[in-house]
């Protein structure tokens, strides 16, 4: 037959969780989080990439105009240096 260990030994026994969580709420009351002026200025840079569309329409129109009146122009030699900068960048960056 199994007895409970409390009964047995005469002692209270407190249960992990009744524990932890007496301790957390003595502790959270006090704690504050501080954030230092780097991690501010992050935080901003963060809040202006969200709110910076992803597509710049304003030049997407032009170059789609000079498409439509065969204005738009590019050298390969300009495409195949900036593809190879970015493989080069893309190496360096994954190691």
């Amino acid at each position: 037959m199994v007895q409970d260990r409390a009964k047995v030994s005469g002692k209270e026994v407190a249960s992990k969780s009744d524990s932890t969580d007496s301790a957390s709420k003595s502790a959270g009351s006090s704690e504050q989080i501080v954030l230092s002026s780097k991690a501010k200025d992050i935080q901003k840079a963060h809040e202006i990439i969200r709110s910076t569309p992803d597509i710049r329409v304003d030049k997407v129109n032009k170059i789609k105009q000079d498409l439509a009146e065969g204005r738009y122009n590019v050298k390969s030699q300009d495409i195949a240096d900036r593809i190879l900068k970015q493989v080069l960048a893309d190496s360096k960056f994954l190691g």
